[in-house]
């Protein structure tokens, strides 16, 4: 489908050029992001991961909730990259759409969303195996989930950014936010694979990781991509204060609820 799935590279800073540059790395620099990544590194979730004190109902619900956001996102992901029809029942038998081509840009500031859209789809099925591990059912445990508002603060503010067809704020806050996301899968995956922990994989390569151990890979060219598109929209650096700064507040909401799982589900 056009589509690549990179995951090679760091994505952060010194990626791309110019302005655009010069925004995603003070973006990074705010006071608001440093805390954020400061609250994250010492996250409860990953901490009583690391410690073998994860309960299934935790390791349950960051599938559940997962489940939910994926199919969001890779909604608002494709009405960036022009798909707006594209609305699947289920992502694990969706198709990747080709790209959409303009004539003022050749496409080039919709390749993000695009990449992105491939990378959801492609991870939906790696979700499903996660869930099998865990003894959970696409139809019976994740569609009729009853998912937590905390949880899915994150990719409610993506549809409205994607509604509003902010694609500037969008590429930012994927540049800022994916790694950050990125850092905690890998310490999720880290953690359990490990099998002194005992959560029952077999390393960090078992096939009920796959979906943490592909979002803990650093995405390649990230950055590149990003200033792409805010160099096209031509917006202001207030222009993507803002959602960026949401963002990453309800990144910190998702893992808050997972943890809290047990107590408010």
């Amino acid at each position: 489908q056009g589509i690549i799935i990179k995951h090679n590279m760091s994505t952060n800073g010194n990626g791309g050029s110019g302005r655009g540059q010069a925004m995603l790395d003070r973006l990074r620099s705010e006071a608001f992001n440093i805390s954020t990544e400061d609250r994250l590194a010492a996250h409860s979730y990953v901490k009583a991961a690391e410690k073998g004190e994860l309960t299934m109902k935790q390791r349950r619900a960051f599938v559940q909730e997962q489940y939910a956001i994926q199919h969001s996102d890779a909604i608002s992901f494709a009405f960036l990259a022009g798909h707006r029809g594209f609305v699947p029942p289920s992502l694990a038998d969706a198709v990747v759409p080709d790209p959409v081509m303009t004539p003022t840009n050749g496409g080039s500031a919709d390749n993000l969303f695009q990449f992105l859209l491939g990378g959801e789809i492609y991870a939906s099925k790696l979700l499903l195996q996660c869930a099998e591990k865990l003894g959970l059912d696409e139809s019976d445990d994740l569609k009729s989930h009853q998912t937590s508002p905390l949880a899915q603060a994150y990719p409610s503010y993506w549809a409205r950014l994607a509604l509003a067809g902010n694609r500037a704020a969008g590429a930012a806050a994927c540049a800022v936010n994916f790694p950050a996301w990125g850092k905690m899968c890998k310490r999720l995956v880290d953690a359990l694979g490990d099998p002194q922990n005992g959560y029952g994989y077999h390393g960090i390569g078992d096939q009920g990781l796959a979906f943490i151990n592909f979002f803990a890979a650093p995405i390649d060219n990230l950055d590149e991509m990003a200033v792409a598109i805010i160099e096209e929209e031509g917006v202001s650096y207030e222009d993507l204060l803002e959602p960026v700064r949401l963002l990453q507040q309800y990144e910190l909401l998702f893992w808050d609820a997972i943890y809290n799982a047990g107590e408010t589900n």
